[in-house]
């Protein structure tokens, strides 16, 4: 059952990756075709991708499918400005108007932003998860000392409150984003132990970036924010009823600092109904909290109701790629008890070998709280743990960590647009230096462009490993972002047309045939020369990636120091999550 429920999320996964993907360009082309026989031009054909596979002619006008899908294009003859526009039989036919071309031009963007606009309402009205609270300023957790944002005086526990002379109110990745379009120097506003500090430093590449950014060699933060572990109580639930209110930011549960969701997840679930006692921070005091009981955790699916009334866990949290290696221990679980720490990467269980996440978590739902050995690599060491999983039953106190955000379309389109302009500029900024023509340089890059083969792809994983709404926040982000691209006063691109068309009205006469053809020419081999490139781009964006998990698994595999047997149980000394 699990094999056919994988193969269907796949198939699923793949089918909405062509469909909307296949949809940004019909819905832009679209655009030019309608546009095209209102103001009644010539059209020759309508095709969805290049070197005609498929063709049927239909009222004068032949619907074509290409064997390559790399866009599309509606062949409209009288919009041609580089020479005597002839229809399919070599007929000749009268110049477009200027308007009519700007019209016909700009309907193919403006059906892509329309689109965009109409997918976002339902982002908007449905909501995607926030990678973090937004917040006004970052706590520094932990920085590498070799950093540049070190070596510039940031150190832990300063509060960063303005980034490039400005305040902020934004997510961990909003702000990563402004580090990253940063062009020249970051400049930071820090605050420490009252004190207001300014420092300045040069981004570089974070060769410790997260594994999917391997390839980018982006100037990922050399340090990590602590994440304020904000809540959203629900009406009528029990931290409401208690007193939570939306925006309290959760500091301690009986005293145990928490600093994680799975952590807060784990101590309310251990409590097993008994009261709790939360400490949160609201409006810059500390407030406390008493007798908060959790009540067993309801799901209208009969099936995770029985999921969650059959749990069984041994405490540890990790990151889905391989190899598994622990990020906290939680403590009086049985991983606690039986010795496992923070760093540990395990390799087997019960002999065999572990080769996803998700076939780890299968093997301790089958084994329940029979007990089983853990194989874990320690320091070069590798060692034999046993231990037994432990079942616990959900608990809810009713409230949120991660809360929804909606943006509203106007929002999300201005947002791709802000973004547009940072990249362009970066890569601007970025050819200018190598040149030598200024020394403000950036580290966005021609290699941090991607084409149709990298957003298909960027698709697909977002549905298969996340969820249907956040497949349709990226295919919204690419039809604003096909329009703003399209509209760039470039010839071949729509921008181009509007661009010549203008010029046309304004100097009363057509543009000189020859000087617009060989430059058309020129951006052609330009345009062909860029879809090679990103193109390129993706292959190796992919390759980087598929290496990446490939490292994984031979550093997982590599020869380990001789193995001990029967590791005692020992006490966890510290963790972020005790």
């Amino acid at each position: 059952m699990e094999i056919i429920l994988q193969t269907l999320k796949l198939v699923g996964s793949i089918a909405f990756m062509v469909f909307f993907l296949g949809f940004c360009v019909f819905i832009h082309e679209l655009g030019h075709f309608l546009a095209a026989k209102w103001r009644g031009m010539h059209i020759i054909a309508f095709s969805l991708g290049f070197k005609k596979a498929w063709g049927k002619k239909i009222n004068g006008i032949e619907y074509r499918i290409g064997w390559l899908p790399f866009g599309g294009y509606v062949d409209i003859p009288q919009i041609d400005t580089t020479g005597t526009p002839k229809d399919e039989n070599d007929k000749e036919l009268p110049r477009a108007k200027p308007l009519d071309r700007i019209i016909c031009a700009f309907a193919g963007p403006l059906f892509n932003i329309i689109f965009g606009l109409a997918l976002g309402t339902i982002v908007w009205l449905v909501g995607i998860p926030q990678d973090s609270p937004k917040m006004r300023s970052i706590e520094v957790a932990s920085i590498e000392k070799s950093s540049p944002e070190y070596k510039a005086g940031l150190r832990v526990n300063d509060k960063i409150v303005k980034i490039n002379d400005k305040s902020f109110f934004c997510t961990w990745n909003d702000f990563v984003q402004k580090i990253l379009f940063t062009v020249g120097k970051v400049k930071m506003d820090v605050e420490r132990n009252g004190k207001d500090i300014k420092l300045a430093y040069t981004p570089v590449e974070n060769p410790n970036a997260p594994k999917g950014l391997k390839f980018e060699k982006l100037a990922w933060p050399f340090f990590e924010p602590r994440i304020p572990l904000v809540m959203y109580p629900e009406s009528g639930e029990p931290a409401a009823l208690a007193g939570v209110r939306r925006g309290d930011i959760l500091e301690s549960i009986n005293g145990k600092k928490v600093t994680d969701p799975y952590m807060f997840a784990y101590i309310v679930d251990l409590a097993e109904g008994k009261p709790l006692t939360l400490k949160v921070r609201r409006d810059g005091k500390d407030v406390v909290i008493d007798n908060i009981k959790a009540v067993p955790r309801k799901f209208a699916d009969p099936k995770l109701q029985k999921l969650a009334e059959n749990n069984y866990k041994i405490g540890i949290n990790y990151a889905v790629d391989m190899p598994i290696k622990v990020a906290f221990v939680v403590p009086e679980l049985p991983a606690a008890k039986a010795g496992i720490q923070v760093n540990d990467v395990i390799e087997k269980i019960n002999g065999r070998d572990i080769k996803s996440a998700a076939g780890f978590i299968k093997e301790l739902k089958g084994l329940k709280d029979k007990p089983f050995t853990l194989a874990v690599k320690r320091n070069d060491k590798l060692m034999n743990i046993q231990m037994a999983a432990k079942q616990i039953r959900s608990f809810d106190l009713g409230v949120m960590l991660v809360v929804l955000d909606h943006p509203t379309p106007w929002q999300q389109f201005v947002k791709v647009l802000d973004l547009s302009y940072k990249s362009l500029r970066g890569l601007v900024y970025w050819a200018a230096k190598k040149v030598g023509l200024t020394e403000e340089g950036s580290t966005i890059k021609f290699r941090n462009l991607s084409g149709p083969i990298g957003m298909g792809r960027t698709i697909f994983i977002s549905v298969y490993y996340g969820s249907i709404m956040i497949g349709i926040n990226f295919v919204v982000i690419i039809s604003f972002a096909l329009a703003i691209f399209n509209l760039l006063p470039l010839p071949v691109l729509d921008g181009g047309h509007i661009l010549i068309a203008l010029l046309e009205i304004i100097f009363r006469r057509p543009l000189h045939e020859g000087a617009v053809r060989a430059v058309s020419v020129i951006f052609v081999v330009l345009l062909i020369s860029l879809m090679i490139g990103v193109t390129y781009n993706d292959i190796l964006r992919w390759i980087s990636q598929k290496k990446v998990l490939e490292q994984s698994t031979v550093e997982k595999n590599k020869p380990a120091k001789p193995e001990v047997k029967n590791v005692p149980a020992t006490p966890l000394q510290t963790n972020k999550a005790e």
